[in-house]
């Protein structure tokens, strides 16, 4: 697959994050779509068939990434989709000065393919994508 040519698909309650990402990533030529929450995003997981996706940890709850990776992952809802490479992209380190305490592997959840820190810098975002989407 060109990677120039994935479709990323953008999980975020934030709409001007959600913005911010579409405008880096369709300049890298990227196709993109985005999502307002883990209930829509799962939704266009299933009807899009994403390359990769860029999902928000906290959306309508604390967990809501974790949860829709975990489903991803492991329900037979997602089976067509379950090796999509999933990037948590999260402003916790900002708001709480370090990440999340919880490793949701530790907890039988699934882990993400990478993790990244908001504000995100878009070359490193865009060379994560790359590195994951060559796995």
């Amino acid at each position: 697959m060109n990677a120039k040519r994935a479709r990323i698909l953008v999980i975020d309650d934030d709409p001007d994050f959600r913005e911010a990402m579409t405008a880096i990533l369709e300049s890298a030529s990227y196709e993109v779509a985005t999502a307002c929450d883990a209930a829509d995003g799962a939704r266009k997981i299933l009807s899009g068939h994403p390359d990769l996706i860029l999902l928000d940890i906290m959306m309508d709850s604390l967990w809501d990434g974790y949860s829709l990776c975990h489903a991803i992952r492991t329900s037979k809802d997602f089976n067509g989709v379950r090796d999509t490479p999933v990037i948590f992209v999260s402003a916790v380190r900002q708001i709480a000065g370090s990440r999340f305490g919880f490793k949701g592997e530790d907890q039988g959840l699934t882990a993400p393919d990478d993790y990244i820190d908001k504000p995100v810098k878009p070359d490193d975002l865009l060379a994560r994508i790359e590195r994951v989407l060559k796995k």
